[in-house]
This record gives C-alpha cells, structure tokens and sequence, in this order.
C-alpha cells in the first residue's frame, strides 16, 4: 500500500520557510497560481496544499535549469 506524503497548507509552509518574514497568504496564493512553487500545490476546495520539500523559485528559468541538471545526471 502507498503511503500518502504529508502536505501543508500554504500559509504553514511559509511559516516554516521564513518565519514571522512569511508572505501574506494573498502573496502565497499568486505564487502557488503562477507556478512559482515547486512542486505545485494542489487546491483542495479554496485552499492549496504544498509538500513540505517545496521551494519558492524566482525565475522559472531556473527551475528549468535544475530540472535539466537532474536529467543530465540519471
């Protein structure tokens, strides 16, 4: 049987990555709509889930440069 990860809410995500400097959870929201978390979160009715390995990526370039870094590897 497959276990299930555990997923966070955003805003507690955002706490565990920048502490009292979180982003308001509109911020977080944009984010999470524009793709600039990674992996994505998932909305489950009006609120969105985050895996707590996820990261906040800037430019989506970037992303896309690790992703062929990782690729590069296997």
């Amino acid at each position: 049987m497959k276990t299930r990860e555990l997923q966070l809410t955003l805003q507690v995500w955002a706490q565990q990555q920048w502490g009292e400097h979180a982003p308001s959870i509109f911020t977080l929201r944009a984010w999470a709509r524009s793709g600039k978390i990674y992996p994505m979160p998932k909305k489950v009715g009006r609120i969105y889930f985050v895996r707590p390995n996820a990261e906040y990526i800037r430019n989506i370039n970037s992303l896309v440069h690790r992703m062929r870094e990782v690729e590069d590897d296997e």
